[in-house]
């Protein structure tokens, strides 16, 4: 299979799972769900890093460049994207169980889920924002 039907594949894998986060919040089943799908998720991730370590130079960690070299060809980039949805969709998932512990209104959260899923970072940082809000306080 090409790294571009894969690339297809995990995008489209990995969309029920915000769904599950945005519209079904509360379901019991959702944690085991959401981690089914990241570990689903990270076996591709391992298969890839795996048959990618021939090539691995622990040196390229170090530069810029280096980090640039290892992204050439289209399996080093489908691993580091399987890497991004992974680890968002935990983060999303974390956001999510958060935001429940802190009784913060689902309504608040469906912005960061959906900026977690986009833009990562950003989706987080929201959600620390609003948490600080609602709780005057970051832990």
């Amino acid at each position: 299979m090409t790294a571009s039907v894969v690339f297809q594949i995990v995008n489209t894998f990995v969309l029920p799972a915000w769904l599950i986060l945005i519209f079904f919040p509360s379901k019991s089943w959702r944690n085991p769900v959401i981690y089914g799908f990241s570990i689903a998720m990270a076996v591709v991730y391992l298969v890839y890093v795996i048959t990618g370590l021939g090539n691995f130079d622990m040196e390229s960690f170090s530069e810029l460049e280096g980090i640039k070299a290892m992204f050439t060809s289209d399996e080093a980039v489908l691993t580091g994207w399987v890497h991004y949805l992974v680890f968002d969709l935990l983060v999303g998932n974390w956001i999510l169980n958060q935001s429940r512990k802190h009784e913060i209104s689902h309504y608040l959260i469906i912005p960061c889920l959906l900026l977690c899923f986009m833009f990562g970072p950003v989706g987080f940082l929201l959600y620390a924002i609003i948490k600080l809000v609602k709780t005057k306080k970051l832990n």
